[in-house]
C-alpha cells in the first residue's frame, strides 16, 4: 500500500464462494488498465475493521464488492459518498466485520475520513468451495470494469487534475454556517480569488480545504469573516495544514459528511425581496408558486430532521428535484445554488383544500387561492397549513367573522394577531417608527405589538376593538411565506391569523391531526404536503424603550443561540416553568431556548415537551449530563425532569424560579458568573425557598446563588388558584389597609357578597404571597377594568395598563418601606385610602390608573436606594413577567439609570414564563462550576 493516494480502489471477495470472488477477479482485469497518478488498486480480501489503514492518507476510498441477488446478478450500481446511515436497513453486501459497521467506525478512528463510493454488481450464487463465477457475473464483470475506470478517469481524476501533493490548509468553521448559503459564498469567494479546493458541510458546521499557503489563506480568512451571507453567523475559523493529494485545478463543493456534532441551523427566513419578484412576475416559471425559497430564504427549522444540512436530512427528501431546478441547484451562479429547498411547481409540494363536508378541491395555486379568499370574504373561518404549524384565519374587519372563531375557540377576550401582505401595507394602516418597521421587515417576521392610538383615522374600519378587546395594542406581522403573501394579495386588507390549536393545545401540525382537532373551529382547510418536523408558533415582540423585546420566542428565533458568559462550562437541559413554558438545552458555550410549547396543564403540551426534550439535543448534537427544574415539586415540568434525571442517572438542579428569572436577563446582557447585582423580579406566582408564594422580590444575585433582600408586602392569596383568575379577591385582600367599604359597593359589588366575608374570614388558612401580578389585578378591580374572571393569563393588568396610557399622572401615591423578619418591605397601604378617596370624588379612573404606575415606580426607587445602604452594587437587572408592561418598564428604567445605575433588561429571553429555562440552565452550569463538576 502506497504512503499516500488520491483515490484508492479495494476490491472485496472470497474466493472459495462462488459469485463472492467477483471483486477480486475484477481487480486483475483493471490491473490491465491504464490509471492515473494518485490512483492506488487494492486488494482488500474478505473486508471487516482490518480495511480501517486503507481509509487513511487518501482523498476517496472506491469499495468495489459483490451483493446477493439471483434476480439482479449481473447488475451494476455505483452508490457515492456512503455513509453508515445511508445503508442501514439495506441488504447489501456483507463481508467479515460487515461494510456498514466499517463505514461506521471510520468517521470515528480516520481523520480527516475519506470520501467513501461503493461499487457493487449483483451475484447469483454464494455457494461454499464454489471456484467459479456465475455465467451471469461473469459476462458482466468487464462491464463493471469499464465503468470503473470511466468514473475514476472521467468524473474523479479527468486530464485536468494535478496528480503531486501539495501543501494547504483546512478550515473548520463553526457558527450558523449552514441553511444560510455560505457554501454558495465560499464558491463564490474562492473561485474570485483564484483559490482550488473544496467546501463542504461536516456534522460541527462547514469545511474548506484550499490548496494555498498561509498568507492567501488568511486573506480569505478575513473576507469570509468581512463579507459572510447577512444570515450567517461566524463563530469560530479553525485552521490547521493539510497534504493534499491530487488536488484539483477548480474549487468545488462536496457532499456532506456527519463527523463532527454541534452545527447550528437558522430560523425559518420570511420570504426575500427577489422572490418576493418572482412570486408577482407572471414572465417568471415560479410565478404564483407558494413555495418559492432561494438561499436567502425559506423553510429551515421547521423542515429540519438531522445535521448537517442536506436535502435528504430535510422534509424536501422526497421531492425529486426536476431538470430545471437541478440545473439552477448546480449552477455557482445562480442564487440557488446548493438551496436546499429549493423546488417549483414540477417537483415541489402543492396545495389543495378541503371542505366543511370533506371534499376534495385540487387545481391550481391561484384558482385555490381566489377560492380561500371568497370564503373569507364570506365570513368564514379558514384552517391553513402554514411554516410551522397550522393557523385559524378569518376576516379582520368583519367583527362577525372574529366573534365567530372566538366563539369556536372559547377565546371571549384575549386578543388576536392580524398578519398583512407587507410593510407598505402596514404603513397604510399604521404609523410606524423605525423600531417598527424594522421588526416587521426582519426575516424572522414576528407580531410586533402597535399602539392602536398610532391606527389610521381614514382605514379605522379595521374591527380593532373586536380584535384586542380593552387593549392598548394590536399585534400585527407580514406574511411570513410565500404562500400567506398570495394569499393576501387576493384580499384588500389583513386578516386574523391566530394558531391553530384546540384551547390550550400545542398547535398542530400534521394534517390528519389538524383535520381532526380543527375541524370544529373552521369550515375550510388550505393544505399542502409538505411535512412540518419540528413545531414552531409565531414569535411576539414589542419595541420598548427603544428595544425590541420578545414576549413570545418561536419562528424565526428559533433555534439561534444565545451565547453564555466564559466560564460557564458543561451541557445542561432545563425545562422551564408551568405556564408559557419552553425549555433550554445550554452546552459549548452556548444556550437554545426551544420553541414555545403552551401551558402544561394541557397533556398534549406535556407530551410536546416530552418530545422536544429528546429532540432539540438530537438535532444541536449535545448530551446533555444534568437537568434544571423549578423548585415547585408539583410543577409538572419538575416531574417530568426528575423522572428524566432518574431514568438517566444525571445530577438533578432544583433552581428558584425568581432567581432563574433574574440569571435570565443576566445571561443574555453577557453578565458574568460571579458579579453580583440587584434583582428586581415581579411577576405573577413562583415557589420562595421558605415555602411561601414569591412574587415582587429584591434580591443580591450572581449566577450560583442570591440573597433576598426585600420583597412586596405579603398579603393573603384569597381561594389560593381562584386569586390569580379572579381579580376580586386580591382587592378584598387589601382590606386591612383601607375601610371605605359601603362606598364602593356600587363599584366593586364582588366585594359585598356573603362569599367576600367567609374569604375574609378564613384569610388566615391561605396562602401569603407577595405577588406583584396580583397587586396590579387589585388595582384594576378596583378602577372597574378588570372581569369577574380572567379568561387568560393576565388580561386585568394588561386593561390597566391600557387604561393609565389614557392619562398623565397626577399624583404620586406613597409606598411604605420598612423593615420586619429581617427583610425590607415595599408596603402600598398608603395608597390604598388616597386612591379610593379621589376615586370616590370623582377623579377619572385612567389618571387613577397613571397614578398607580408612577406610584409603584417610585416605590421600587425608593427601595432600592434604602438597599444600596445595605448592600454595595451598582447593576440593577429587571425581570419578570411584570416588566412585560411598557410604561412601568420605560418609567423604571429612566428612574434607575437617574440615580446613576445601570439597568439590564431582557430582549432576546421573554421576561416571563418563556424565557425562565435559560436561566435554570445557567444557574445548574455556575453550580457544578463552583462545586468543581461541570455537568459535562
Amino acid at each position: 500500500m502506497k504512503a499516500t493516494a488520491g483515490v484508492r480502489i479495494v476490491f472485496l471477495g472470497n474466493p472459495l464462494r462462488g459469485d463472492d470472488a467477483a471483486g477480486l477477479r475484477a481487480l486483475a482485469l483493471c490491473r490491465r488498465f491504464s490509471w492515473p497518478d494518485g490512483v492506488e488498486l487494492v486488494d482488500g480480501g474478505t473486508g471487516g475493521v482490518s480495511l480501517l489503514p486503507l481509509f487513511r492518507h487518501c482523498r476517496r476510498v472506491i469499495l468495489v464488492d459483490t451483493f446477493l441477488a439471483a434476480g439482479r446478478a449481473g447488475g451494476i450500481c455505483l452508490l457515492r459518498n456512503v455513509t453508515a446511515d445511508a445503508l442501514a436497513g439495506s441488504d447489501g453486501p456483507e463481508h467479515g466485520g460487515g461494510i456498514k459497521g466499517l463505514l461506521a467506525l471510520v468517521p470515528q478512528l480516520v481523520s480527516p475520513a475519506p470520501v467513501v463510493d461503493l461499487m457493487v454488481i449483483g451475484g447469483h450464487c454464494f455457494t461454499p468451495c464454489t471456484l467459479e463465477l456465475s455465467h451471469e457475473l461473469a459476462c458482466a464483470l468487464p462491464a463493471l470494469c469499464r465503468r470503473l475506470h470511466g468514473y475514476v478517469t472521467e468524473e474523479l481524476m479527468p486530464p485536468g487534475l494535478v496528480s503531486e501533493a501539495l501543501a494547504g490548509y483546512r478550515l473548520h468553521i463553526t457558527g450558523c454556517v449552514q441553511g444560510v448559503g455560505f457554501r454558495p459564498f465560499v464558491y463564490r469567494l474562492a473561485t474570485g480569488l483564484g483559490l482550488v479546493g473544496d467546501v463542504g458541510n461536516i456534522g460541527a458546521g462547514v469545511q474548506i480545504r484550499l490548496a494555498a499557503d498561509e498568507p492567501r489563506v488568511a486573506a480569505f480568512c478575513r473576507r469570509l469573516r468581512a463579507e459572510c451571507p447577512p444570515h450567517a453567523r461566524i463563530e469560530r475559523i479553525d485552521t490547521e495544514p493539510f497534504d493534499w493529494v491530487s488536488v484539483p485545478r477548480e474549487f468545488g463543493v462536496v457532499n456532506s459528511q456527519t463527523k463532527g456534532q454541534g452545527a447550528r441551523i437558522p430560523p425559518d427566513l420570511a420570504p426575500c425581496p427577489v422572490c418576493l419578484a418572482e412570486l408577482n412576475d407572471a414572465t417568471d416559471r415560479r410565478h404564483g408558486y407558494p413555495f418559492i425559497n432561494c438561499t436567502n430564504c425559506g423553510p429551515r427549522y421547521s423542515i429540519v430532521r438531522v445535521l448537517p444540512w442536506d436535502r435528504a436530512h430535510t422534509a424536501m427528501a422526497d421531492f425529486a428535484l426536476c431538470t430545471a431546478c437541478d440545473e439552477e441547484y448546480g449552477d455557482p451562479g445562480n442564487r440557488r445554488f446548493h438551496a436546499e429547498p429549493v423546488a417549483c411547481a414540477v417537483c415541489g409540494p402543492h396545495l389543495w383544500l378541503q371542505g366543511a363536508e370533506g371534499q376534495h378541491i385540487r387545481g391550481a395555486a391561484a384558482s385555490l387561492l381566489a377560492q380561500c379568499a371568497t370564503w373569507l370574504k364570506q365570513g368564514r373561518v379558514l384552517a391553513l397549513k402554514g411554516i410551522g404549524g397550522f393557523q385559524l384565519a378569518c376576516d379582520a374587519g368583519s367583527a362577525t367573522a372574529i366573534g365567530l372563531l372566538r366563539e369556536r375557540k372559547h377565546r371571549p377576550a384575549k386578543p388576536f394577531a392580524v398578519m398583512m401582505r407587507d410593510l407598505a401595507q402596514v404603513d397604510a394602516w399604521f404609523e410606524l417608527n423605525d423600531a417598527e418597521q424594522a421588526q416587521l421587515s426582519s426575516p424572522a417576521a414576528p407580531i410586533v405589538l402597535l399602539p392602536r392610538a398610532r391606527l389610521r383615522q381614514r382605514l379605522a374600519g379595521m374591527a380593532a376593538e373586536a380584535l384586542a378587546p380593552g387593549l392598548a395594542h394590536l399585534g400585527v406581522m407580514v406574511a411570513s411565506s410565500p404562500l400567506h403573501w398570495l394569499l393576501l394579495n387576493e384580499l384588500d386588507g389583513p386578516l386574523v391569523m391566530t394558531s391553530g390549536n384546540a384551547g390550550g393545545e400545542p398547535i398542530c401540525t400534521g394534517n390528519r391531526q389538524a383535520l381532526s382537532a380543527l375541524a370544529p373551529l373552521a369550515d375550510a382547510f388550505l393544505l399542502h404536503n409538505r411535512p412540518i418536523v419540528n413545531r414552531c408558533d409565531d414569535s411576539v415582540l414589542a419595541v420598548v424603550a427603544g428595544r425590541p423585546r420578545l414576549i413570545r420566542r418561536a419562528r424565526g428565533f428559533v433555534p439561534d443561540p444565545i451565547p453564555l458568559p466564559a466560564g460557564l462550562n458543561g451541557t445542561v437541559l432545563a425545562l422551564g416553568a408551568d405556564l408559557k413554558n419552553s425549555c433550554c438545552l445550554a452546552g459549548s458555550g452556548r444556550a437554545v431556548l426551544s420553541s414555545h410549547m403552551g401551558d402544561l396543564a394541557s397533556p398534549a403540551c406535556l407530551d410536546a415537551l416530552g418530545q422536544e426534550v429528546e429532540r432539540l439535543p438530537a438535532l444541536l448534537g449535545l448530551k446533555p449530563r444534568a437537568i434544571a427544574v423549578d423548585l415547585h415539586a408539583d410543577y409538572a415540568a419538575t416531574r417530568l425532569g426528575g423522572r428524566l434525571a432518574r431514568e438517566r442517572g444525571l445530577p438533578l438542579y432544583r433552581v428558584q424560579h425568581h432567581h432563574a428569572h433574574l440569571v435570565s436577563c443576566l445571561v443574555e446582557n453577557s453578565h458574568g458568573p460571579n458579579e453580583p447585582v440587584l434583582g428586581v423580579v415581579l411577576d405573577g406566582l413562583g415557589l420562595g425557598d421558605d415555602g411561601s408564594l414569591w412574587g415582587g422580590e429584591f434580591m443580591l444575585a450572581d449566577y450560583a446563588a442570591y440573597h433576598r433582600l426585600g420583597r412586596l408586602r405579603p398579603f393573603p392569596l384569597l381561594g389560593g388558584d381562584q386569586a390569580s383568575r379572579q381579580p376580586w379577591r386580591n382587592l378584598l385582600a387589601q382590606r386591612v389597609s383601607f375601610s371605605l367599604w359601603p362606598e364602593l359597593q356600587s363599584r366593586c359589588p364582588l366585594l359585598f357578597r356573603d362569599e367576600a366575608e367567609t374569604l375574609l374570614a378564613m384569610a388566615p388558612r391561605f396562602p401569603l404571597t407577595s405577588s406583584a401580578g396580583r397587586l396590579f389585578d387589585a388595582v384594576a378591580a378596583l378602577l372597574g377594568v378588570a372581569p369577574a374572571e380572567q379568561s387568560f393569563e393576565g388580561e386585568a393588568a394588561m386593561k390597566l395598563e391600557n387604561l393609565a396610557g389614557r392619562a398623565q399622572a397626577r399624583a404620586c401615591y406613597d409606598f411604605r418601606v420598612s423593615r420586619e423578619g429581617g427583610l425590607w418591605q415595599l408596603d402600598p397601604a398608603p395608597m390604598w385610602p388616597l386612591m379610593i378617596n379621589a376615586l370616590l370624588a370623582g377623579a377619572s379612573e385612567a389618571v387613577l390608573a397613571a397614578n398607580f404606575h408612577l406610584s409603584l415606580v417610585s416605590g421600587l426607587c425608593r427601595m432600592v436606594q434604602q438597599l444600596q445602604r445595605q448592600a454595595r452594587f451598582d447593576v440593577v437587572a429587571l425581570s419578570g413577567g411584570v416588566m412585560q408592561n411598557r410604561l412601568l418598564l420605560a418609567a423604571l428604567i429612566e428612574a434607575l439609570e437617574a440615580m446613576g445605575l445601570t439597568v439590564l433588561t431582557q430582549s432576546q429571553a421573554p421576561c416571563n414564563d418563556g424565557g425562565i429555562a435559560l436561566g435554570q440552565a445557567a444557574i445548574a452550569l455556575a453550580r457544578g462550576r463552583r462545586r468543581g463538576k461541570a455537568p459535562r
